[in-house]
């Protein structure tokens, strides 16, 4: 038995032809593609720029690098025994130790930064008491890592050195500041990086003295003074 009744035809929307949402067309990919490539010319430009700065700071350092070789053999040569010195020389009040800390103002160095402050924070954990120590940081990297957990220790800061090719200059203004800055140390110890190649370096350290400790080295004779001239 047929029943009559009413039938609703339901008229589905064709899909177009066009590009789907939130899919790259041919203009999208093309302009893509052209920025990458602009990326790539920018970065190739940059390795080129680097290279350079790279190569003619490895010629600075050559020239530069026996004077501190020089005066890290000078040290060496009348340093001695200075354990057993230390032991014959009466102790008035609290002894001092001083730290230089050698970094840059800038720069994306990663650990070159990091060593250098790890090894000050290790020598202030385990500075003994009654001992005054003191940090003078050279770089605003140093500073800003000691900063906030040991901005006690921090007796002078200093920036802008090192920036264009090192001279004599820049070292005695380090000396003069640390012979002005008031702090009549002990002994003292500067911490820096040594460059070996691209990606190592050495943290190394050298000891600093003052002039009257230098003058009192047994071992100072053997060098010739101008003044007995």
């Amino acid at each position: 038995m047929w029943r009559s009744g009413t039938i609703k035809l339901v008229v589905l929307p064709m899909q177009s032809a066009g590009p789907q949402r939130n899919m790259a067309t041919l203009k999208d990919i093309s302009l893509r593609l052209k920025s990458v490539t602009n990326i790539q010319k920018i970065t190739k430009s940059m390795k080129m720029v680097s290279a350079a700065k790279y190569a003619k700071a490895e010629r600075e350092l050559k020239a530069a690098r026996p004077y501190g070789e020089g005066a890290q053999n000078f040290y060496k040569a009348i340093e001695g025994d200075s354990t057993q010195e230390a032991k014959d020389q009466p102790k008035e009040g609290n002894p001092k130790r001083l730290l230089v800390l050698l970094t840059s103002d800038r720069g994306l160095c990663g650990a070159v930064h990091t060593s250098i402050s790890k090894e000050a924070k290790a020598q202030i954990a385990a500075n003994p008491p009654g001992v005054d120590l003191k940090v003078i940081t050279i770089g605003d990297k140093s500073k800003a890592m000691l900063q906030r957990l040991h901005s006690q220790y921090i007796l002078l800061s200093g920036n802008e050195i090192g920036r264009q090719p090192p001279t004599f200059k820049d070292a005695s203004l380090i000396a003069q500041g640390i012979l002005d800055c008031g702090f009549e140390f002990d002994e003292g110890q500067i911490i820096f990086n040594k460059f070996r190649t691209v990606v190592s370096y050495t943290t190394s350290k050298m000891p600093i003295m003052t002039a009257d400790k230098v003058a009192k080295k047994e071992k100072m004779t053997i060098y010739d003074s101008i003044d007995d001239d």
